[in-house]
């Protein structure tokens, strides 16, 4: 009899035993569930939104290294008589190799080599088709020669058949003209561009 009483104190104290390391077992796949699974699965997104920010700022690889130029060229865009304003906000400093800034809109700064006029129009959501003479929104507009209306450019003065691939010195001056003007307007428009002062800062 007494025995029998040790015999089932051993199979007590074996299920006591087998189910105190059952439930540490659970315990340690419930933590595993409800903390480190979302702080894995945290990890994977920063690192995957850190990736695309990243990736966002990194340069052409025909861009010269950031700070590797300094230079402030004046410019307009018109359109039908109208100057597209660039002291707007979300114009300002939208890439850090070429951009206006300071709630100014009229003077560029680029700060890296290599980097065009086209690179500072498409980090603003523009583009100039050269082949087709048309102004170009990427919301869809577009601003093309047709028997109304006509796409000009000149640096310095003088009409410039290309002006996407230019990469601006100090106190160039750029004019984007669109519109039916006479010679006459075009002479204001360029008078007007000649008044910007530059901001060499």
């Amino acid at each position: 009899m007494f025995n029998k009483k040790k015999k089932n104190n051993k199979n007590d104290n074996n299920k006591k035993k087998k189910s105190y390391f059952d439930v540490t077992r659970k315990k340690r796949s419930k933590n595993l569930k409800t903390v480190f699974l979302p702080i894995i699965a945290a990890l994977v997104i920063i690192s995957g939104i850190s990736i695309y920010f990243y990736s966002q700022k990194l340069p052409p690889s025909s861009f010269g290294a950031l700070g590797s130029a300094h230079q402030h060229a004046a410019f307009l865009v018109k359109v039908n008589g109208e100057n597209i304003d660039f002291s707007q906000p979300q114009y300002q400093v939208v890439s850090d190799f070429i951009h206006v800034e300071n709630g100014d809109g009229t003077t560029l700064h680029r700060h890296a080599t290599n980097v065009t006029f086209a690179d500072f129009l498409e980090s603003v959501k523009m583009d100039i088709d050269e082949e087709n003479n048309c102004l170009i929104f990427t919301n869809g507009t577009q601003y093309c020669n047709n028997n109304d209306n006509q796409l000009r450019t000149f640096v310095n003065g003088n009409s410039a058949e290309s002006i996407s691939d230019y990469v601006i010195n100090d106190s160039d001056r750029l004019l984007v003209i669109y519109g039916n003007e006479t010679e006459e307007q075009l002479t204001e428009a360029l008078d007007e561009l000649n008044r910007i002062e530059i901001q060499f800062t």
